[in-house]
This record gives C-alpha cells, structure tokens and sequence, in this order.
C-alpha cells in the first residue's frame, strides 16, 4: 500500500478524486498527523549541548538553561501566543526582574520552552545557536554535516 503525505485541501481532494477513479474498492485508508517536529531536530539540539558546554566552560545543565533562558525564551515570547502571555504574568508576578541573572536562568527553566515550538520556531532557534556560537569562535554543525 503507498504511503501518500498531504500538505493541504487541494491535494487531498486529488487524492480522493483520483482514488475515486480507479474504481478499486474496498480501500482500505488510515491517517495520522505529523508531530510538531522530527526526533532529529530535537536530537540535534541536545546532541550540541556538549560541545557549546565544553566551548562556554560550564557544565551541559547550566548550558541547556541558558539556552532556554536567552535563545528560546524570546522565541516563544515573540509569537504572542497565549503559553507566552501566561509565562510572562508567572514571571512578571514572581519577581523576576529583581533577580539575579542565575536566579532569572533557573526560573525560565521551570517553563516549558523547546516543547512548546513548532518546526517553524525549533529551526529558527537552531539557525540563532548556529550564528551565535560561529560567532564565539564555535562551528555548530548538524548530525548530517552541514
């Protein structure tokens, strides 16, 4: 049985049309959605700790909190969505810009981030990691070499 992705309305209607055609039947059809992103994307993130870990000085738990507190953060931020306008409040009645820069890392680290993008926001914040680190002296390369 062919195994058929479709992107929009209109190629699902070709696909209905077409199958209506061939007059085969019974068909036998099942679906399912595309998770948010692929297991490499969120492998490659993590597969890039280590290296930015050994890079920085620091050790890969401080590491993935920064990340998340100065690059993922104002990713999710950005969009507005409502998970973004709730962890704002959280922050804004928590105290947070009175703390210190440790302090503010550890708290945006009990939000999710990375969980919450979709592919559109994970590539963004794997293409931002890229050219931050390139330009820290840090070639940042994925799983597949580029």
């Amino acid at each position: 049985m062919p195994k058929v992705i479709i992107h929009n309305s209109a190629e699902l209607g070709a696909l209905i049309s077409g199958l209506a055609q061939k007059d085969e039947y019974p068909l036998n059809i099942s679906y399912s959605t595309q998770g948010k992103r692929s297991l490499p994307a969120n492998a490659q993130y993590y597969q890039w700790l280590p290296s930015v870990a050994s890079h920085y000085g620091e050790d890969v738990e401080f590491v993935r909190k920064w990340m998340k507190h100065d690059i993922a953060w104002p990713i999710v931020e950005r969009e507005g969505c409502d998970y973004a306008k709730k962890v704002r409040y959280m922050l804004d009645k928590s105290g947070y810009y009175q703390l210190s820069n440790k302090q503010k890392i550890d708290m945006v680290d009990l939000f999710a981030m990375t969980s919450v993008m979709d592919s559109a926001q994970h590539t963004q914040l794997r293409d931002e990691l890229q050219i931050y680190w390139a330009k820290q002296g840090l070639q940042l390369n994925y799983l597949n070499g580029n």
